[in-house]
């Protein structure tokens, strides 16, 4: 497994482990799956605002994906981001969201980030597992304050404080 900078040339392939999300669970509240042309433009506004996106790659397959965030866009949180983490359905349970989080910690790190704050859909005890492994605490949780799929869903904010 590598991981490493995303480039324009794994935008497809990021693209496709997304709307996999999108259309497959309840833990993506988009509706509709994204365009590239709509995953380029995220592309470029992280780079333009240095927030890293990393990808892992097996056999050069993008199997995952993490990125930093804005948190809110208020100058009083520029020291705080938020994290995101995909991973491919049939590559889940490998070790490759560990691998990604500890990369994105990295790379938070470097940016002088204060805190990370991760937004995750009640149920999805997956990936709150693997956020509480690295250190990460339940803050709170919003009782159904998205909906999808014709059903109120919770949210559960879990933050860590890395410096």
């Amino acid at each position: 497994m590598i991981i490493e900078n995303a480039k324009e040339s794994h935008l497809k392939e990021i693209n496709e482990i997304t709307n996999y999300s999108i259309i497959n669970t309840n833990f993506n509240f988009n509706f509709e799956p994204k365009t590239l042309e709509d995953t380029k433009k995220w592309y470029n506004e992280h780079i333009e605002k240095d927030f890293p996106i990393l990808v892992c790659l097996i056999d050069s397959q993008v199997v995952g994906w993490a990125s930093l965030s804005t948190f809110r866009d208020y100058r009083g949180y520029d020291k705080t981001v938020e994290v995101s983490l995909y991973v491919k359905n049939e590559f889940k349970r490998k070790g490759i969201g560990s691998l990604l989080l500890k990369k994105i910690e990295d790379e938070a790190k470097k940016r002088d980030y204060h805190a990370i704050v991760s937004a995750i859909t009640g149920g999805n005890e997956a990936s709150i597992n693997l956020h509480k492994k690295f250190g990460y605490e339940v803050k709170c949780t919003f009782e159904e304050i998205g909906f999808k799929n014709n059903t109120f869903l919770d949210v559960v904010f879990l933050y860590k404080i890395i410096f």
